[in-house]
């Protein structure tokens, strides 16, 4: 009795663990043995391995745990860096073939629709705009024939037009499907005819800009968190905030609030838009990204709106957002008072003209005996058009200074604060020398952290 027992307990307990196995990718590759497969997935513009298998000496190996994986777009990596993807879904058992001579074309599934649809979609692509390439360079032999560049270009037209049908097509006619939610939100915004007057001329020239910007989002499910597990998420609100919308800060800041209200719908989509902003804005080395930087830090980051973030991690970017806070672009420049070379204190708002450059320096910088001359030939070309240039020395010796002003010509505001009373060293974040900043006659930070030929560039645009 007792063996019986405990055979049918280990049956069952097979049974169970059979049962629990929720995921089973069986593989066979040809002309591959021996090989080491990695199961991954997209995420933003990074990957994640999740399962790793042995092919054996027939080329097949089977990817499977006990737990369901989340949808998404995921990835089959074989040596020598050579992947193809595939879409998860709700069906998590299928067989997959393939040859390592050509993936796309000898992939094969067993059991699974939706990627029998994604990979002749694929094909179906590739297969077009291979069309579009050809006639593209068959327009390179046609340049001095304009009707039959007309006539090429028109078949280009027919394939584009094409393709936008045949993604309409797959997504009605699969509007559950992982696929479907890709097309629909990679799907171009066209804009109705635009409005015109009774002689037949456009209202708003900008018409069309204006209703791309205010549908660009339609086709697009923030609450379908399998979008994270693709490129598409990362692409489509990166290419909005930086190609659709207005390089202004404040615009910037409105557009990013108003997606990270949208991605609210699901927790994982909020988490990853939000962290995918806070990283790109951290890294751009566009000066006024550090507006927005600031924004989100402040605004979501160390709040209880990013329950993720560790508490010593916000301890630290707090400590940064005092220090970047007073000198952003569009700030009034924060005021000092320091001595000059004869030891008269002299306050920044005491220098009033059209623009200010603020320039700090340290005589023994080896950039900036490099850019103080540069810096001075500018100043005696630009000076006569209202400008004041403030170059603040960051050394503590005085005689050092003096030396280094005489030597350079220095015919401007010279100061110095070698105790930092001032605190200017935390007011304009100094960090290292040569650094510059241009403010306008109020004052404002313009921009900042320029070389002198940047410098130049924007008097040249006035």
């Amino acid at each position: 009795m007792i063996k019986k027992l405990l055979i049918l307990t280990t049956i069952l307990l097979s049974a169970y663990l059979s049962g629990a196995q929720e995921y089973k990718i069986s593989i066979q590759v040809k002309n591959l043995t021996d090989s080491s497969l990695y199961l991954g997935y997209h995420y933003g513009d990074g990957f994640f391995v999740v399962d790793t298998v042995q092919l054996d000496q027939t080329g097949k190996a089977v990817f499977s745990k006990n737990k369901t994986l989340k949808g998404g777009i995921y990835f089959i990596l074989f040596p020598q860096g050579k992947y193809f993807d595939f879409l998860i879904d709700k069906d998590q058992n299928f067989q997959i073939s393939t040859d390592t001579v050509n993936f796309l074309r000898t992939v094969r599934f067993k059991d699974s629709y939706q990627n029998d649809l994604f990979f002749r979609y694929q094909n179906y692509l590739n297969n077009v705009y291979n069309q579009i390439a050809f006639l593209r360079e068959k327009q390179k032999s046609l340049l001095g024939n304009m009707d039959s560049l007309l006539v090429v270009e028109q078949q280009i037209e027919i394939y584009q037009n094409k393709i936008y049908l045949e993604k309409e097509k797959l997504a009605n006619q699969h509007p559950d499907s992982l696929i479907s939610v890709l097309i629909k939100a990679g799907l171009p915004i066209i804009p109705p005819p635009a409005p015109r007057d009774t002689s037949g001329a456009p209202i708003d020239s900008l018409f069309e800009y204006k209703y791309v910007r205010a549908h660009f989002f339609d086709n697009f499910n923030f609450a379908d968190e399998r979008l994270v597990r693709t490129s598409l998420l990362n692409n489509k609100v990166l290419e909005y905030l930086v190609r659709v919308v207005p390089q202004y800060p404040d615009t910037i800041i409105k557009e990013a609030d108003m997606i990270l209200t949208k991605a609210k719908a699901n927790d994982e989509v909020y988490k990853f838009i939000l962290n995918t902003l806070f990283s790109y804005y951290s890294r751009s080395s566009i000066i006024s990204d550090e507006n927005v930087f600031v924004h989100l830090a402040e605004n979501y980051m160390i709040t209880d709106k990013a329950p993720w973030v560790s508490d010593e991690f916000k301890d630290k970017l707090k400590a940064d957002i005092t220090l970047r806070k007073p000198n952003l672009v569009g700030e009034i420049a924060p005021d000092f008072t320091m001595q000059d070379i004869d030891n008269k204190q002299v306050s920044l708002r005491d220098i009033q003209n059209n623009y200010v450059v603020l320039y700090f320096y340290n005589p023994d910088c080896s950039i900036c005996k490099e850019v103080t001359p540069k810096l001075m030939n500018f100043y005696r070309i630009i000076k006569d058009r209202g400008v004041s240039i403030i170059a603040i020395n960051t050394g503590e010796d005085k005689d050092v200074w003096k030396t280094y002003v005489n030597d350079n010509y220095m015919k401007v505001i010279n100061l110095w604060d070698p105790k930092n009373k001032s605190g200017y060293r935390e007011l304009y974040n100094i960090k290292g020398t040569p650094l510059i900043f241009l403010l306008d006659e109020d004052q404002k930070i313009i921009t900042k952290r320029v070389t002198v030929e940047q410098l130049m560039g924007f008097f040249n645009t006035l």
